[in-house]
């Protein structure tokens, strides 16, 4: 336990950031999962919709894929390389799911 009064605070505040970067880390995470299913099932259509989030009124993420890593870089929960990556590794599957669609 903290006894000084400075690690009291930092510990509140350590709970708190915590606490938000595992809210951002989970729809990250439910967003990429969807994603994925979308692409193992090769329904481009989908993956489409879930990556840039065409559909307005989508139920279980609040943004597209990409938004949400752009998202998380803001927030300084993610590296700014590390969404790049990611985001072109996603386009990148996405891309090759289209082509062989066709």
């Amino acid at each position: 336990m903290p006894i000084t009064q400075s690690a009291k605070k930092a510990s509140r505040q350590s709970l708190k950031r915590k606490s938000k970067n595992d809210y951002f880390k989970a729809i990250y995470r439910e967003a990429r999962i969807s994603f994925e299913k979308a692409i193992k099932a090769s329904d481009a259509e989908t993956a489409k919709k879930v990556f840039f989030n065409e559909k307005k009124d989508w139920k279980t993420t609040k943004a597209g894929l990409q938004a949400i890593l752009d998202k998380l870089v803001k927030k300084n929960i993610m590296h700014e390389n590390t969404a790049s990556r990611r985001k072109s590794k996603y386009s990148k599957m996405l891309k090759t799911l289209e082509l062989s669609a066709k």
